[in-house]
């Protein structure tokens, strides 16, 4: 992606319902969800840099571009998983469930609103808002692709 367009682009944000530990059932996961994990892995398997995964992971990302507003993306996922609220909360006895949020700032000056309607999904999923929020350079990529593809995979 060419700096000029960078230039022009003010942020670039993301948000991945995940599910991790150790023994996942994948398979029952997208059954029970009705969704296909955009991102899934084993304990053991080879992260991109050739080391084993700690953990299982599943994960669906919103698909939604990157220059949409955080609160557009969660409310994607909100879409797609708050009828399934009652298996979400069970995975939490055996599993770790979080929601990745991620905004990548490309001015010095940026801020971050949420609507009432996505903050009340992370109440009604019993889950803890958290941010990743990152100022790039115009050197970078819009997506600070490393960064965000190293957070997805943990």
């Amino acid at each position: 992606m060419s700096t000029t367009v960078i230039k022009n682009k003010q942020f670039a944000a993301g948000a991945a319902f995940r599910v991790f530990g150790t023994g996942l059932d994948v398979d029952r996961i997208t059954r029970e969800l009705g969704l296909s994990p955009d991102h899934r892995h084993r304990k053991g398997e080879a992260d991109p840099a050739k080391r084993p995964y700690p953990h299982d992971m599943w994960s669906l990302s919103s698909p939604l571009a990157s220059d949409s507003d955080l609160d557009v993306h969660i409310a994607w996922l909100r879409e797609r998983l708050l009828d399934r609220r009652d298996y979400i909360l069970s995975l939490m006895n055996d599993f770790k469930v979080d929601i990745y949020c991620w905004k990548n700032c490309f001015t010095e000056q940026s801020s971050l609103m949420l609507s009432s309607t996505a903050l009340e999904f992370f109440t009604e999923l019993n889950l803890d808002l958290g941010v990743s929020l990152l100022y790039l350079p115009p050197e970078h990529d819009a997506e600070g692709s490393d960064l965000l593809r190293k957070s997805l995979e943990t």
